[in-house]
């Protein structure tokens, strides 16, 4: 399958941040050099954080004295990083991981400030479909099925990969649709969530979308017996439409929150992840 890179843009701009912050400039300032994630609680740096998730409330508390900067848009702050506006973006490891493994300008701070619940959001009106894809979980842990998929879609096999070819993007897996499917479930997801769900070109010239989260719909298709009518949308509708109805699941690196949970639904954690710090690779001190 050829893969249409999905950070194309944000690698384009950090080229074009190369140029107007004199990367390797050795003239430049004296930039902070950070250690540990606990290294940035303090006034002196700017904290981006995302809206609403659980790492915006960490962010909050475990490094309250850093400046916090507020995103609806991951990549807003990558771009807003890679200029240097902020000097950390605080969120959950398993995207992160993925992110700086494409990126060489992006490093991953040693250290969290805490764990995320990653889960399938479910309709309360889908009730009796808990049992069921938690009971998929626990198998896909247990069989060795979750530990490929992360190291095939988070890990890249432990290697940098160069992002301005966009080789290393994972190629998804034949899994094949259920055969005579005894339900139609409509799923919301959101493409701007690499490497959970982003969009690429398959070998027809098609566009598809990829990903972590797209190979798990597709394998508990399966397992539910189910056919999936997917839905990419905007991040920040997916409760209210999974609340209201609309959706019968989400499943988008979809944070369980004490909030949330008193308006919808929630699986077992399909995901391990904890919350981490993304810095430039210039403002990390060298063993």
């Amino acid at each position: 399958m050829k893969q249409l890179f999905s950070y194309a843009s944000l690698l384009c701009c950090a080229l074009a941040a190369c140029v107007f912050t004199s990367c390797g400039d050795p003239y430049e300032k004296d930039k902070p050099q950070f250690s540990d994630i606990q290294d940035l609680n303090s006034p002196d740096y700017r904290v981006g954080l995302p809206l609403e998730a659980t790492a915006m409330y960490k962010g909050e508390t475990e490094l309250a004295k850093a400046r916090p900067s507020y995103f609806n848009s991951h990549h807003a702050a990558y771009s807003a990083l890679l200029q240097e506006k902020i000097e950390a973006y605080v969120f959950d490891s398993h995207t992160l991981e993925y992110v700086a493994a494409h990126t060489p300008d992006f490093e991953i701070l040693p250290g969290n400030i805490g764990t995320v619940d990653i889960a399938i959001g479910i309709s309360p009106n889908n009730a009796t479909l808990v049992s069921s894809i938690n009971d998929f979980i626990d198998a896909y842990k247990t069989n060795g099925t979750y530990k490929e998929m992360y190291a095939r879609w988070i890990q890249l096999n432990n290697q940098k990969n160069d992002p301005y070819s966009g080789a290393g993007v994972p190629v998804m897996p034949k899994i094949e649709a259920p055969a005579n499917p005894t339900r139609t479930l409509v799923v919301g997801t959101c493409s701007q969530l690499a490497p959970m769900c982003f969009p690429a070109v398959n070998e027809e010239g098609e566009s598809t979308l990829i990903g972590f989260d797209v190979e798990l719909l597709q394998r508990l298709a399966r397992h539910l017996n189910a056919r999936i009518e997917l839905r990419d949308m905007d991040y920040v509708t997916l409760i209210n439409k999974l609340a209201s109805g609309e959706l019968d699941l989400v499943v988008a690196g979809l944070n369980k929150t004490a909030e949330r949970e008193e308006r919808v639904l929630f699986s077992k954690n399909y995901i391990e992840s904890r919350i981490v710090a993304m810095v430039r690779t210039t403002h990390t001190k060298k063993k």
